[in-house]
């Protein structure tokens, strides 16, 4: 019962220009004007789809398989969709505007060449199986730019690289540390060897053969 409270509240809001409470032919031909800009996207995206049926008919007659020919669509029809929608996006930079129209122009391009195949009923089988595949990965490498070059995205990829090197940092910090305790507690073993036989040219001596390096000559025995 809400939702439809709620889309009837949307409906009231959007289409009652004149706001008496009723909805009539006059409302609608008063919205043409204020709404030209968003019903001109509409038609124009509903002459798309609706081309976009010669577009799976080729694939369908190349391939004899519906899925295939649903491939055909998808870099066709989806596109366009996607190009409006990253041209859109209130986020976006210039590159990303520039991609968004770069996806509308193709999409419009490979529709046109496959509604003139259809329509004509010559299929240039080498021509076609290039453009889905050159369309195919050209939208793929795009995509990824459109992706890399948000600046959401690098924001987001610096904040990751300075946690990542400032966690770098906390480890080989604390590598020194235990590193530094270590040589202390070496050092402060050395010194009690030292001090508990009273000799630390012996200590070094001795030290010297354990590690298997010859002991410097004792200069007062010539």
């Amino acid at each position: 019962m809400n939702l439809v409270s709620g889309l009837r509240e949307y409906a009231n809001r959007v289409f009652d220009v004149n706001k008496d409470g009723v909805i009539n032919i006059k409302d609608f031909f008063r919205l043409f004007p204020s709404q030209s800009v968003a019903i001109a996207v509409i038609f124009i995206d509903v002459v798309v789809l609706a081309s976009e049926y010669r577009v799976w008919d080729v694939g369908y007659q190349m391939t004899g398989d519906i899925f295939k020919a649903i491939g055909f669509v998808l870099v066709s029809a989806v596109p366009f969709l996607l190009g409006q929608i990253f041209w859109l996006n209130p986020f976006a930079n210039w590159i990303q505007k520039r991609i968004g129209e770069m996806f509308v122009i193709s999409s419009l391009y490979i529709g046109w060449v496959f509604g003139a195949a259809d329509l004509s009923r010559s299929y240039n089988i080498d021509t076609v199986i290039s453009v889905v595949v050159n369309a195919t990965v050209g939208y793929i490498v795009l995509s990824l730019v459109y992706v890399l070059v948000d600046e959401r995205i690098k924001a987001w990829r610096l904040q990751q690289q300075i946690k990542a090197h400032a966690k770098q940092e906390e480890i080989l910090l604390g590598m020194t540390r235990k590193s530094l305790e270590d040589l202390k507690k070496t050092q402060a073993l050395q010194k009690e060897i030292e001090d508990e036989f009273g000799d630390s040219e012996l200590v070094q001596e001795q030290l010297s053969r354990l590690r298997g390096k010859k002991s410097r000559p004792n200069s007062a025995g010539g």
